[in-house]
């Protein structure tokens, strides 16, 4: 990630994905140990494609690098489609909350509504996270519904779990947090697949768990695999939600990643797999749904 100058923070993966956010966290976590001076350069410049995770993770990385350094400055995409296209999510509206941006964005147009999409959303109080469900019975709606032929009740209890995810950030991460959503095409399948991410920077499962659990011998991979079992989300008033999440996941044949402490876990079916990740705050969520068949 570091690319020989001791103040730039390179992000070299090319492809910015949940997979490839790990390498870049446990290479944030080297860059953060060595740097202790005030004044660093994020350079994107080697970006190409990215995901929604990916997107809301440079957002959170702007972030957590600006409450150890006050003077941040970015470079931006080299490649003007990816320029424009960060824009057009208001990627780069979000990291200037934290970051300086060196020159602004050429070749990006305006955000536009665009039933494709939903551009970075910041998630900070619940009058958010009521617009934020209203655009999403719009426009991830229109998706659901034309693109991926998903029932009107498929897609409430859908809205209900991106809901759950949004209020999990205000009511146990402590922190604030971003949501992003995009559609896909995979040219080698024909199928078109949606992917929305929900994450922050907050106190992680760990964290909202250690609240009823005697947590300290358990391994973030514990906490995630726990999390997403009935008798650990639920509370007696309301838990983490992330059963209700990979329940829904499994009834959508759709796949999830939740990211927290130094792991990731990915849930297909009833496999779970787990990845080593760099430690970092909060909790990062990814729901991947796939076009059904006609």
């Amino acid at each position: 990630m570091s690319n020989g100058s001791e103040n730039i923070l390179a992000i070299t993966e090319r492809n910015l994905s949940a997979v490839s956010c790990d390498d870049v966290l446990r290479d944030l976590d080297g860059f953060m140990a060595r740097r202790q001076e005030d004044n660093i350069v994020l350079d994107l410049s080697r970006l190409g494609f990215i995901d929604p995770f990916g997107m809301a993770m440079l957002c959170l990385i702007g972030r957590h690098l600006s409450t150890r350094y006050w003077d941040i400055s970015c470079l931006l995409p080299a490649d003007p489609e990816i320029e424009s296209y960060l824009t057009r999510m208001q990627v780069f509206k979000a990291l200037e909350a934290y970051v300086t941006v060196e020159r602004p964005p050429q070749m990006g147009r305006p955000a536009v509504h665009n039933e494709s999409l939903l551009e970075v959303e910041a998630i900070e109080r619940k009058a958010d996270i009521e617009g934020i469900l209203g655009m999403m019975e719009e426009r991830v709606g229109a998706i659901l519904t034309e693109e991926l032929r998903y029932t009107v009740r498929e897609i409430t209890g859908f809205k209900n779990v991106v809901a759950e995810l949004c209020h999990n950030i205000l009511d146990h991460s402590g922190d604030k947090g971003f949501l992003v959503a995009q559609r896909y095409l995979n040219h080698k399948l024909k199928k078109k697949f949606a992917i929305i991410s929900v994450c922050d920077l907050g106190i992680g499962i760990k964290g909202s768990l250690s609240s009823r659990f005697d947590v300290s011998a358990w391994t973030d991979a514990q906490a995630i695999r726990k999390a997403v079992q009935k008798e650990f989300s639920r509370a007696p008033t309301r838990g983490l939600g992330l059963y209700v999440v990979h329940q829904t996941c499994q009834a959508f044949q759709g796949s999830l990643h939740i990211r927290s402490g130094d792991t990731r876990v990915y849930f297909r079916g009833k496999r779970a797999s787990v990845f080593p990740s760099g430690s970092f705050p909060g909790t990062q969520v990814s729901i991947t749904l796939y076009e059904k068949d006609a």
